[in-house]
C-alpha cells in the first residue's frame, strides 16, 4: 500500500470516527446514550490510587538498584586508587594485567546494573499493562451504562470530541473505589 494509500485509509477512518462522534447525543447530560466513548489511559493511570502506588513501586525499586549501583561504583573508586597506588611498585606487566582484570569487572558490572536496570524498565510495562487489564474491568460495566461499542484513548490520538463522552474520571473513580476495597490488587499487579 502507497503512503498516498495509507493516508486515503486513515482520512477514510478519522471521518468515519468523526461522523460517529457527531451522531446525536441523545437525551439529558446524565443520560447520554452514544456508540463511542472517550477516555484518557494516562490520566487514569496517574490519577488513580493504584496506579500512583504501582508508580511509587517502580520508583522504590528503582532507587533500590540506583543505591546499589553507587555502592558498587564506590568500590570500585577505593580499588582503582589502591591500584594506582600500586602502579610504582609493581612491574609493568603485572600492573597491566591487574588494570586489564579491573577494566573486565567494572565493564561486567555496568552490563549487569544495564540489565538490571532495562528488567526494571521491563516490568514497569508488564505492571501498566496488568493494569489496563484490571481497568477494562471498570470500563466495561460503563460501556454497557452508555450502551457504547467503541471507547478510544484520547492519550493515543487527537480527537475532538463532546467532553460528555469522556470516561476517564469516571473510571479514575471506580477503579479507586475498587483497589480501596481490596488492595490485593497492587500485589497482583506487580506479580507478588
Amino acid at each position: 500500500m502507497t503512503f498516498l494509500n495509507k493516508s486515503i485509509v486513515g482520512l477514510s477512518a478519522c471521518a468515519a470516527l468523526l461522523l460517529l462522534l457527531c451522531n446525536p447525543i441523545s437525551s439529558q447530560e446524565k443520560n447520554i446514550s452514544t456508540s463511542v466513548l472517550v477516555i484518557n489511559s494516562i490520566n487514569v493511570f496517574e490519577k488513580s490510587k493504584l496506579g500512583n502506588d504501582i508508580l511509587f513501586a517502580f520508583q522504590d525499586a528503582d532507587l533500590e538498584l540506583k543505591k546499589e549501583a553507587d555502592l558498587n561504583a564506590k568500590k570500585f573508586e577505593d580499588e582503582e586508587l589502591e591500584l594506582t597506588q600500586k602502579r610504582e611498585v609493581l612491574a609493568k606487566k603485572e600492573f597491566n594485567e591487574l588494570a586489564d582484570d579491573f577494566d573486565k569487572r567494572v565493564q561486567k558490572t555496568r552490563n549487569f546494573y544495564d540489565l538490571k536496570d532495562s528488567q526494571l524498565r521491563d516490568s514497569l510495562e508488564k505492571w501498566k499493562k496488568n493494569f489496563i487489564e484490571l481497568s477494562g474491568r471498570i470500563i466495561q460495566p460503563i460501556m454497557l451504562d452508555y450502551r457504547a461499542f467503541i471507547v478510544l484513548d484520547s492519550s493515543q490520538i487527537d480527537l475532538f470530541f463532546d467532553n460528555r463522552i469522556d470516561i476517564t474520571e469516571q473510571v479514575i473513580l471506580e477503579l479507586d473505589e475498587l483497589y480501596k476495597s481490596d488492595p490485593k490488587y497492587l500485589e497482583v499487579i506487580l506479580g507478588k
